[in-house]
C-alpha cells in the first residue's frame, strides 16, 4: 500500500468530491491537543513536568457548555422528547451529579472544540456518527449506553474516540504502515525507556483491523495486546536518536500531520444487509461483497441480483470517473427504492478487510474481469471474527485467557466455601 492511496481515502480528501452521493458530514480539523489526549497523553503538558511522558488514566474531558455530558435515564419521561427538553439533560449546572475525575490535575477542556461538535451535530439533526480520517470507533461500542457509534454530545464522541483501538490505528499506525512511508526528521515521541530484563509494551493496536470505517466495523481482536511488562521510566527522547524498534513502534508521533474529525448524519434505521463492499482492481470493479460478513440475512441472496446491476452503474458513472487510485475498494449503502449512497473508500489490501473474499483470491494473477458477487447463502455459513465490538479479553475463552482463570477461580471458591463448615445454607 502506498502513501499516496491512502491518503486519497481520507474522508476529507473524498468527501468534497462526492458530496451529492453520500450521507451528510461536517469535517472538523482537530487541535494537537486533543490529538494528545486521545495518544493518552497530558493535553496540554507541562514544559518543566514529566506528565506527558506517562500514560495517563481514562479520562473523559471536563465540559464546559454547562450541559450534563450524558442523559440520565428516568422513568417518569414519557418519551425521547419530553427528555431533551428537560432540565435533567440540559441542566444549567453539574451540581448534583457525582463526577469522581472533577479534580483531576490532567483532565483537559476543549471548549472550542466542544462547541464546534455540540453545533455540528445540532446541525446534523441532533446525532451523529464519529470518525477520523479513516476510521469510525465502532470498536469501542460496548462503552456506549446504546451500544452504537451514535452520538449526541460531545462527550460521547471523546469518549468513543479515546476508547477505540481503530483510533488508535489511525494515529499511530496507518501511514506508518505504508511501503513509502518516509519518518519525518526531527518529529518526537513520548518512548518508554523500560527496566532491563522487560519488554516494552505496545499500546494496544488495531491489529487485523479495517483501517476506514465510515459506517464501518471494528478490529476483532484489537486488545488482545496492551500491557508493558515491568516498571517503567518514561523519558522524552528525539526520534533520530532512538533505536528504530522505539522510534517507529505502536505509539503516536507528533509529526505536525493534520488529522479531522468527520461527523456523519446518524440514521437508526439503516439495514445493515443492504451495505456492500467493493473491490476496484486496476479500475476495474472485480468483487462485491456483503458488508456485514457475519450475519444471514434471508432476503440478501435473492435481492442481489437486483442490486448488482445498480452498483455497476454507480461506479462507472460516478466512482471510476473521479477517484485517482487505480485499486481500492469503496463501501455503498443501496436504498429500498434503489438509489445507491456512497459510505467510505478503503486502500486496497493493508488493514481493509476483504469479508467474503481473501486477499489471495482478489489478487490472483489471471482472474476474471467478470464481477463476482459474495453475499452469506444460509444461516451458519458466515466468517465470525470479523467484527465483535467488544474488548478481545471478552471473548477469549482458551486456556489461560481472561475467562478461563475468572471461572477456574470461581469454582474453587465455589469449592471452598462448599467445603467449609458453615457452607451450607
Amino acid at each position: 500500500m502506498l502513501l499516496e492511496e491512502l491518503l486519497r481515502c481520507q474522508i476529507h480528501e473524498w468527501y468534497p468530491a462526492f458530496r451529492r452521493h453520500s450521507i451528510p458530514t461536517v469535517i472538523i480539523p482537530l487541535p494537537a491537543a486533543f490529538l494528545r489526549y486521545l495518544a493518552g497523553k497530558a493535553a496540554y503538558p507541562d514544559a518543566d513536568a514529566d506528565s506527558d511522558e506517562e500514560p495517563l488514566p481514562f479520562l473523559l474531558p471536563a465540559i464546559t457548555s454547562g450541559r450534563q455530558p450524558f442523559a440520565p435515564i428516568h422513568a417518569h419521561h414519557p418519551d425521547p422528547v419530553s427528555l431533551l427538553n428537560s432540565e435533567l439533560f440540559f441542566g444549567s449546572s453539574t451540581e448534583d451529579v457525582h463526577d469522581p475525575d472533577a479534580d483531576h490535575p490532567h483532565r483537559p477542556e476543549f471548549p472550542e472544540l466542544e462547541a464546534a461538535i455540540d453545533a455540528a451535530i445540532a446541525e446534523l439533526g441532533g446525532a451523529a456518527l464519529p470518525k477520523l480520517n479513516w476510521s469510525a470507533p465502532k470498536d469501542a461500542t460496548f462503552m456506549s449506553a446504546d451500544g452504537t457509534t451514535g452520538c449526541t454530545c460531545f462527550a460521547e464522541v471523546a469518549m468513543l474516540l479515546r476508547a477505540s483501538d481503530c483510533v488508535a490505528h489511525d494515529l499511530a499506525s496507518a501511514r506508518q504502515s505504508c511501503e513509502d512511508f518516509v519518518h519525518p526528521e526531527g518529529a518526537r515521541r513520548n518512548a518508554r525507556k523500560v527496566s532491563a530484563g522487560a519488554e516494552e509494551g505496545a499500546r494496544p493496536n488495531a491489529n487485523e483491523t479495517d483501517c476506514s470505517r465510515g459506517i464501518n466495523d471494528a478490529p476483532s481482536d484489537s486488545r488482545e495486546i496492551g500491557e508493558e511488562g515491568g516498571k517503567t521510566n518514561a523519558v522524552d527522547c528525539d526520534l533520530k536518536d532512538a533505536p528504530e524498534e522505539e522510534r517507529y513502534g505502536d505509539t503516536w508521533v507528533d509529526d505536525g500531520f493534520q488529522y479531522y474529525l468527520a461527523l456523519r448524519k446518524w440514521y437508526p434505521g439503516l439495514r445493515p444487509e443492504s451495505e456492500f463492499r467493493c473491490f476496484v482492481r486496476e479500475r476495474k470493479l472485480v468483487a462485491v461483497s456483503q458488508r456485514d460478513a457475519s450475519a444471514y440475512y434471508p432476503s440478501l441472496p435473492g435481492w442481489s441480483s437486483e442490486v448488482q446491476p445498480k452498483i455497476e452503474d454507480f461506479f462507472e458513472e460516478v466512482i471510476e470517473p473521479q477517484f485517482g487510485s487505480n485499486s481500492y475498494t469503496f463501501d455503498v449503502y443501496v436504498r429500498s427504492d434503489g438509489r445507491v449512497k456512497l459510505i467510505d473508500f478503503n486502500p486496497w489490501g493493508g488493514y481493509t478487510l476483504p469479508l467474503l473474499f481473501t486477499w489471495e483470491e482478489l489478487e490472483e494473477e489471471g482472474r476474471g474481469h467478470e464481477l463476482e458477487f459474495r453475499v452469506v447463502m444460509q444461516q451458519g455459513a458466515v466468517r465470525p471474527g470479523l467484527m465483535t465490538a467488544v474488548p478481545y479479553d471478552m471473548l477469549d475463552w482458551g486456556e489461560g485467557s481472561g475467562w478461563d482463570v475468572f471461572l477456574k477461580k470461581a469454582d474453587e471458591e465455589l469449592g471452598r466455601q462448599m467445603n467449609s463448615p458453615d457452607g451450607h445454607s
